[in-house]
Formats: structure tokens, sequence, C-alpha cells
């Protein structure tokens, strides 16, 4: 498993839209939202890194989303606890 910290920019004015729209991806839940920047911590939990990759791409893709980039990455073994 892999586990992805991804911080995203939209405007301001779209971050309640852009938040609930971001938690209907598999695999991604929204953490943290600051309404004065239009800043979210997503985290992303992935199967493999084609999958996390993917995933990242989907969320670049989505509107009104400005930029999206992953700052934090963490791989699970199996049989490892998290």
């Amino acid at each position: 498993m892999n586990l992805s910290g991804i911080l995203v920019v939209v405007l301001p004015e779209r971050l309640a839209e852009c938040a609930a729209d971001l938690s209907t991806l598999p695999g991604v839940e929204v953490h943290h939202t600051d309404p004065a920047t239009g800043r979210l911590i997503v985290v992303q939990e992935a199967d493999d890194v084609a999958a996390e990759m993917a995933g990242l791409t989907a969320i670049k893709a989505r509107p009104h989303v400005r930029m999206a980039e992953m700052v934090y990455h963490y791989f699970a073994n199996e049989g490892e606890e998290s």
C-alpha cells in the first residue's frame, strides 16, 4: 500500500466545492482545508506506484484545481503495521 500526502490549491471561492469533489475519488480523503488560501491537504491510498500516480493525475485534472503536488510518500510493506 502507498500513502501520499498531496497539496492541492484551488480558488478560495471554490474550496468547499472542490473538497467535496475530491472526496469522491477512490482512496482520497481531504484532511485539512484553508479557506483563506484555497489550500487543501489530501491523503491518497493506492495499491501501487502506478495507481498512486494515476490518482495524482486525476486530482490535477479535476475542475478548478490550479495545482496539485505530492509532498509526502510512504510505502507500507506487506505485513508491516502502520
